[in-house]
């Protein structure tokens, strides 16, 4: 509970707004969804949030006003949508567009479920249900998919009998592909997978000092290193892609938060690309993106 002040000594009349997407913001923590096999999961996403008003009239509390429930998710909208933008009406809370994913590899998406009936997804021949509820951790829910288990070229995923996106399951015979997991524009757990060559550097900063301990010639070090520290970084080719593929860039560019999700586990990245400069099918042809991340640890453990 909080409670916010607006002193209004003058009587004056209007409207104020207040931004208390700090303080719901404080109780959403994503669920990081894993699995052996394609599953709904708790995304854990979501808080209902009630706000009220209340007047002082010569410092004597008034009946509660404008009394209001709503959900809030950690998402955010473009500035020429305006503040406090909702969910899209199809309550798909992922990107539509088509876009390829490893054989070997995973895609994670999320569906916000109806507080009163069955939600029906349907990936091919696969069917996931997730029945009516209105309690705040699971009525977001992440959708795991194990793609291998899928025989076909394609994976169609449908929400209550409505496509929503196809996925196109690919083989990279020359290169590992990278499963990127980030928090999208919706606030939610995506993928994008990366199919090209991977640059990898390591970064080490260190600092020394003169030590009089001791002769060189016994092995002893003159000059001493301390507080080393490494951090690891890679670049990645994305691989051919389409051209409408540039939302997901500037979605994962502009993310907080991103891992490499490798065999169930969730490796913390920052995004080290500043820029992008995007690309067009009639200017470029061939569409290709290369970002950089950088491992959001230090390549030493000193944390215990």
């Amino acid at each position: 509970k909080y409670e916010i002040e607006n002193v209004n000594p003058l009587g004056r009349s209007g409207t104020v707004d207040i931004d208390i997407s700090k303080y719901i913001s404080e109780f959403i923590d994503i669920n990081l969804t894993s699995n052996s096999t394609t599953s709904l999961n708790d995304a854990n996403s979501l808080v209902w949030v009630k706000t009220e008003v209340i007047y002082y009239i010569n410092g004597v509390a008034q009946s509660p006003e404008f009394v209001q429930i709503d959900s809030a998710v950690k998402g955010y909208g473009y500035a020429m949508e305006g503040i406090n933008p909702t969910t899209p009406n199809n309550k798909y809370l992922a990107t539509q567009i088509e876009q390829k994913v490893s054989r070997n590899g995973v895609y994670i998406f999320s569906f916000l479920a109806s507080e009163t009936e069955s939600t029906v997804i349907k990936l091919n021949d696969l069917t996931l249900t997730k029945t009516s509820s209105t309690n705040s951790p699971d009525i977001i829910q992440s959708v795991y998919v194990k793609v291998d288990e899928f025989e076909e070229d394609y994976i169609e995923i449908y929400k209550d009998d409505v496509l929503m996106t196809t996925l196109l399951v690919t083989d990279e015979p020359s290169y590992e592909p990278l499963d990127i997991a980030f928090i999208n524009k919706e606030g939610q757990l995506q993928t994008i997978t990366f199919f090209k060559e991977i640059t990898c550097t390591l970064n080490v900063t260190r600092e020394s000092f003169e030590s009089s301990s001791g002769q060189p010639i016994n092995g002893v070090h003159q000059f001493k290193n301390y507080n080393v520290n490494g951090r690891e970084s890679f670049s990645v080719n994305s691989g051919f892609v389409k051209e409408d593929n540039n939302e997901l860039f500037t979605q994962l560019l502009l993310s907080e938060k991103v891992w490499n999700l490798k065999n169930n586990v969730y490796i913390p990245l920052n995004v080290g690309s500043e820029t992008i400069e995007y690309k067009t099918r009639k200017r470029d042809r061939l569409i290709n993106y290369k970002i950089d991340f950088k491992y959001s640890f230090n390549k030493i453990n000193r944390i215990w």
